[in-house]
């Protein structure tokens, strides 16, 4: 096992996470990295869930967040987990993001070996992260906006070329994409990744 990456299951957990709402932070070129993640209050339990995978990596315990409109702290609140600054998070620094070099500014990407790296435990966290289920039509959608149309489509191929499980690219507004999972796929992806699942995450995939 490479020294570099997180062992065992959790190298996937990060993965997957990072495909959806999770950012990776270093303050410059050659300084370590962090991981950091957002959570609705809706979100609580999966919050909780994803802080206990991480807990030897964090300094403070998960923190409540009040969202401020006009000045004013409003009703609206959150949660937001972050790691420690380790080299242990470099590499998926590496992988995620491309600098511009003039500015040292990082857009998040897809990564170039993510064929490499999807396994059930990455698709599960990225619906968990960044998926719907659609009940009108009977599908999940995984809101992929931020990243290109050919990163998208490669996230689909990939997908598909793993498990076997066919993903559609839906253009969404503006130049976004996102993926969706028809019903004719759902029990063999319910099959895959439910048992990597939070409970309170299972609505995800209609369950």
């Amino acid at each position: 096992m490479n020294k570099n990456i997180l062992s065992g299951n959790l190298h996937s957990v990060l993965i997957g996470i990072m495909l959806g709402d999770g950012h990776i932070y270093k303050t410059s070129p050659s300084s370590n990295s962090r991981f950091e993640m957002s959570f609705g209050k809706d979100r609580i339990h999966f919050a909780h869930w994803v802080g206990g995978l991480f807990s030897e990596y964090l300094s403070n315990d998960l923190k409540v967040i009040k969202y401020k409109t006009n000045n004013f702290f409003n009703s609206r609140f959150g949660f937001r987990l972050k790691t420690k600054t380790l080299p242990i998070f470099n590499y998926y620094h590496d992988i995620f993001y491309e600098a511009n070099n003039l500015t040292w500014k990082y857009k998040k990407i897809v990564p170039k070996n993510i064929s490499e790296l999807m396994d059930s435990t990455v698709l599960a966290y990225l619906i968990m992260s960044d998926g719907n289920f659609d009940k009108g039509r009977n599908r999940i959608r995984i809101y992929t906006n931020s990243y290109t149309k050919e990163e998208v489509t490669k996230l689909a191929n990939v997908i598909n070329n793993n498990f076997n499980i066919y993903v559609g690219v839906l253009h969404d507004r503006k130049d976004q994409w996102i993926l969706t999972i028809g019903k004719k796929q759902l029990d063999l992806l319910r099959e895959t990744v439910k048992h990597h699942f939070e409970p309170s995450m299972l609505y995800r995939l209609g369950l």
